[in-house]
C-alpha cells in the first residue's frame, strides 16, 4: 500500500524505475503468499471427508472469483455447455484445482483473449477443459511446469510457479489426471484437461 501511494508522487526517473522493481518484488511476493496458503489448505484436510461434489457448482463458485480479473483484461470467460456431473473429491480440492487451472488460463491469456470452461462426459469419466488463446507452452516443457517453481522463461508475467504443481497435487489425490494439450481446433493457445472418475470417492 505504501509503495502505491508513493508511485503518485512526483520523484526523479532513476528513482521511479527503483520503485519499479520493488513493486514488481512485492507483487511476487504476494502471489507466492497466496499460492503458499493454497497449498496448505489444499493438503489439510481439516477433518473434511471425500464425497460427491458437483462440478458445474464449483465452475460457478470460482467464475465469481475470477470474472472481475478477466475483465479487467478485456477477456471473454465464460462455460461452453451445460454439462454437469458429481465428481468423487472434498469440496475444497475441487474448488482450488479449477480455480488455479482458469487463474493460469488468465494470467497468460492476453488483453482481449478468450476463455472457455468446458465438462464433457466420456464413458465413465467427466472431462474438463478450459481452453485459452494464450502462447501456449512448448509441448517439451508440459511436463515440467507441474513441478513447484518451475516457470516458462520468457513469458513476461508474474507468478509463483505452483499454481499448476498444486492443481496436479489435488489432481492426483482425488484419482483424476491432469494435462496440458494443443487446442483441437488448431488456434494458438493451450488447453488444460483434467480427467475425473466417475466412482467411488477416493479415501485419501
Amino acid at each position: 500500500l505504501q509503495a502505491e501511494r508513493l508511485a503518485a508522487s512526483a520523484m526523479p526517473q532513476e528513482a521511479r524505475a527503483r520503485l519499479g522493481a520493488l513493486s514488481a518484488g512485492l507483487a511476487r511476493a504476494r502471489i507466492l503468499l497466496d499460492q503458499l496458503l493454497t497449498l496448505a489448505r489444499a493438503q489439510e484436510s481439516g477433518g473434511e471427508q471425500p464425497t460427491r461434489v458437483p462440478l458445474k457448482k464449483a465452475i460457478q463458485d470460482v467464475l465469481e472469483d475470477m470474472v472481475p480479473l478477466a475483465e479487467a483484461k478485456g477477456i471473454d470467460l465464460g462455460v461452453v455447455g451445460d454439462a454437469d456431473a458429481p465428481i468423487g473429491g472434498r469440496a475444497m480440492d475441487v474448488h482450488i484445482l479449477v480455480k488455479n487451472l482458469v487463474d493460469n488460463a488468465i494470467r497468460y491469456t492476453p488483453e482481449g483473449g478468450r476463455i472457455d470452461i468446458g465438462v464433457a462426459a466420456a464413458g465413465e469419466r467427466i472431462v474438463l477443459d478450459v481452453d485459452d488463446t494464450g502462447p501456449g507452452i512448448p509441448p517439451a516443457e508440459r511436463e515440467r511446469v507441474f513441478d513447484p517453481f518451475y516457470r516458462v522463461l520468457g513469458s513476461g508475467e508474474i507468478g509463483s510457479g505452483l499454481g499448476l504443481a498444486i492443481a496436479a497435487s489435488i489432481a492426483d489425490r482425488i484419482g483424476a489426471t491432469i494435462s496440458l494439450l494443443d487446442r483441437p481446433d488448431g488456434a494458438p493457445g493451450l488447453r488444460a484437461r483434467v480427467v475425473f472418475p466417475t466412482g467411488a470417492p477416493p479415501a485419501r
